[in-house]
């Protein structure tokens, strides 16, 4: 039936939508609290396999009586991409777990007519991605709206057919964090499949009904619905590549000798065109270099070409030699290089217009395009790149009066772009996970640029959801494989206190608990000394000379590190009650947090020096320990100046490396040193003299040219050159206090949650500060005056 009459979908009819609360399991009926929260849709699957890495396609031929316009809920075990009549409508779902598996939502306006909604699904048989948690296989459409009973999922109402040209296989020499390779052989792709067309339909199974997070009380292990979080993900095309090189294959190396730059400018004039000829028997490969780095899903368009085989693999650099090491150099050099990625294949099988695709997303700055064709002749009738990330939106900007750190400024966007899916990433190249330590600076940073918070309400709640019975968070979430780094559990609380400032709203409230639990994980491992010791794990805090950047005695000893980031947490607990009201508990977390500093004191403090040791028994000293002390606000008086002093000082400490100076930075910003912050800058600057386009995982050899933690800078930009900060909970009021290397001057506006932004011109001459009408606050200048901020323009002299 659906291909006796084709009809094409007009887009302008379809739109993806996020709802509080998923109304599908209205038409219900609830016969007793057994049965509150089924849907009416099923889960359905083919029979077969559950746990097997497959895809199928699922179809639904209908015809509507009358036009009618309603939603359309759609979830899949692992992914979907979902067709209407032909047209690809969305792929999906939001990345979550089985207890918080997340609808995709849609508003369709449908003609009268016959229609046929089709649903590819792919599963990874438990080899995916580590962010993609699967349960079984299956597909589930629910539906709001007259035409209900005719689109849901169910066995009357769906078939399906297996499709063999998909096949997964592991990537070479990758342990697998990114998922597997996908193998697309159009041989067993179905001719029509995303329109419905063809034979070998069969009937469903239904595996179990749609069950509604919220209103679901005694069921089976299932996965629990909740309204998908976020919009669609930003799918621009990306239209700025060169191909570098053309010429033979002669396996990982692009050698100069063999370019073709004629043949390199013809192949890109005709990919660009839409037309791009290759004979039969000819194995030739092309190197496309991106002009920024890139998330893309890409699609390829082919004809004819029956035999051939097209590898498309992605890197974000090329090696300098034959063997996957660190050595990069220059990051846009290829000229004798070598080539080593995450790869694709497609395999033609002679028919016009085949349209290949990924399963996931890749990610990089260079494009291996690998030929290989049989008796016939290949087109490439398109390659299309189409650059896939969350939409974060830049409201704040900065205007610098030195352009080296606009440029900074630019990779650090860039490097938080990269790094923002559906949900927050450390890696888009290597990973593609969520760790806690990376997030709490991501959401941060996004906090300060953009009035969005759903991202990182989203990652607050993941992270809740992640939380163990001993009270610590998983270290990445979600994961399929489960890592704990006690050490980045305390930054669970900061990054709440983060969003209370910033943003405000219930969800602190509800969250509040989750961050208790986090100071009781570790209040069971403090000994008759006060101190906490955790049993051996990786706590890990930075990649310094420290063994799998774990500091001295931080597997099963009294590690001063630890127990400062620790105390830092219990002090971020107790600011964090403060701002919600709560006297009594900020009481007594603050008497939590003075009886542990004590202890800190007594063990670790080394009055001559000025410092706190890393270790009870040792002279080692790092710069983490002093800051994390100083940024926990416990300290006497003259302890804290003393300790200030010897951070700036001192030049036998452990360093700092990119992910630890955020909070090295924010040390300096305590201690009103803006030409340390300056000077530790140089880190980053060198990155931008390696040709990079994003930032480093750590200072060279780095494994990771796209890091999120490294995007810290942009925020320390604002917060602290310009110097805005919020004051109260959900940012009541502000605090501008801008710190700036003598002589320079800098410009910006930091966006506000409630409307309008906080506009500041500083330099040695004084400020000026432009206040919404809604907001007060409190310019400190560099003499120490306190001067009060009226809503409107503000002028500070001196």
């Amino acid at each position: 039936m659906a291909g006796t009459d084709r009809r094409i979908f007009d887009m302008a009819n379809f739109r993806r939508v996020t709802v509080g609360r998923l109304p599908f399991w209205r038409r219900q009926a609830i016969g007793s609290w057994v049965d509150a929260g089924v849907w009416p849709a099923k889960w359905i699957a083919l029979p077969g396999e559950p746990e097997a890495a497959r895809t199928v396609a699922y179809r639904n031929c209908f015809t509507l009586a009358a036009p009618e316009k309603f939603m359309l809920g759609v979830c899949a075990d692992a992914v979907y991409r979902l067709w209407l009549d032909g047209e690809e409508l969305a792929t999906g779902p939001e990345l979550g777990d089985v207890e918080h598996t997340y609808v995709d939502t849609y508003e369709l306006a449908l003609e009268a007519g016959p229609h046929a909604l089709v649903a590819a699904v792919s599963s990874f048989g438990g080899r995916g991605p580590y962010a993609k948690i699967e349960f079984r296989h299956g597909f589930l459409a629910a539906v709001d709206g007259a035409c209900a009973a005719q689109l849901e999922t169910n066995a009357r109402n769906w078939q399906a057919r297996p499709v063999p040209g998909h096949r997964f296989a592991q990537i070479p020499g990758w342990p697998g964090s990114v998922g597997q390779e996908l193998i697309f052989d159009a041989a067993g792709y179905p001719d029509g499949v995303e329109r419905g067309e063809g034979d070998g339909w069969l009937p469903v199974t239904e595996l179990w009904p749609g069950g509604d997070a919220e209103l679901r009380n005694e069921f089976a292990p299932q996965p629990l619905l909740y309204p998908a979080a976020l919009p669609d993900m930003l799918a621009t095309p990306v239209r700025g590549w060169t191909i570098r090189y053309a010429g033979p294959d002669r396996g990982r190396q692009f050698r100069i000798a063999d370019h073709c730059s004629e043949a390199a400018a013809r192949a890109e004039a005709e990919l660009k065109a839409g037309g791009l000829r290759v004979p039969p028997h000819t194995k030739t490969k092309f190197l496309i270099e991106l002009d920024d780095y890139y998330c893309v899903r890409p699609e390829l368009v082919v004809s004819r070409g029956r035999g051939a085989r097209i590898s498309l693999g992605w890197a974000e650099t090329l090696m300098t030699e034959e063997k996957e090491v660190r050595a990069k150099g220059w990051r846009t050099e290829w000229r004798d290089r070598y080539f080593f990625g995450i790869y694709d294949r497609f395999l033609p099988d002679g028919r016009d217009g085949m349209r290949f695709y990924t399963a996931w997303y890749r990610a990089g700055r260079f494009v291996s395009l690998e030929i290989e064709t049989a008796e016939e002749v290949l087109r490439i009738d398109r390659l299309a790149l189409n650059e896939f990330r969350y939409p974060v939106s830049f409201e704040s900007s900065l205007e610098f009066d030195r352009p080296e750190l606009g440029r900074l400024a630019a990779m650090a966007r860039r490097t938080l772009e990269m790094c923002s899916h559906d949900t927050f990433m450390d890696c888009p190249y290597y990973e593609q996970l969520m760790y806690l330590g990376d997030t709490r600076i991501q959401a941060l940073l996004t906090l300060v640029v953009s009035r969005d918070a759903r991202l990182v309400e989203k990652a607050l709640r993941m992270f809740a959801a992640s939380q163990l019975e001993s009270g610590l968070m998983q270290s990445r979430y979600p994961s399929r494989i489960r890592q704990i780094i006690p050490t980045f559990s305390p930054f669970f609380i900061a990054m709440l206190g983060d969003y209370a400032r910033w943003h405000g709203g219930p969800l602190v409230a509800e969250l509040l608990p989750a961050a208790r639990r986090v100071t009781d994980a570790y209040e069971r491992w403090i000994g008759v000394d006060g101190l906490v010791r955790i049993p051996r794990s990786w706590n890990f805090v930075d990649w310094t000379g420290w063994p799998m950047g774990v500091p001295p005695e931080a597997d099963g000893g009294a590690s001063g590190i630890v127990n400062a980031i620790h105390l830092y947490g219990v002090s971020s607990l107790a600011e964090l009650y403060e701002l919600t009201g709560d006297a009594v508990m900020a009481d007594y977390f603050r008497t939590r947090a003075r009886r542990l500093s004590d202890a800190v004191v007594k063990a670790f403090w080394r009055p001559e020096r000025g410092l706190f040791a890393d270790t009870a028994e040792g002279n080692e000293y790092s710069e983490h320990m002093q800051a994390m002390m100083l940024l926990a606000g416990t300290l006497p008086p003259e302890i804290e100046e003393a300790c200030g002093r010897a951070l700036c000082e001192a030049e036998d400490l452990v360093r700092a490396t990119v992910y630890f100076t955020f909070y090295l930075f924010e040390a300096y910003r305590k201690l009103n040193r803006p030409d340390l912050f300056d000077r530790r800058l140089d880190v980053f600057r060198e990155m931008e003299r390696l040709g990079l386009a994003t930032l480093l995982e750590e200072p060279e050899p780095s494994r990771s040219d796209c890091h999120a933690w490294s995007a810290h800078i942009l925020y320390h930009f604002y917060a602290s050159m310009l110097g805005v900060r919020p004051v109260g909970f959900g940012f009541r009021a502000v605090e501008v206090r801008p710190q700036l290397p003598p002589g320079r001057t800098l410009k910006g506006r930091v966006v506000h949650p409630a409307g309008g932004t906080v506009e500041v011109e500083a330099g040695p001459g004084g400020a000026t500060v432009v206040l919404p009408q809604h907001l007060s606050g409190t310019y400190y200048a560099p003499d120490g005056r306190a001067v009060a901020l009226n809503p409107g323009r503000n002028e500070i002299k001196g």
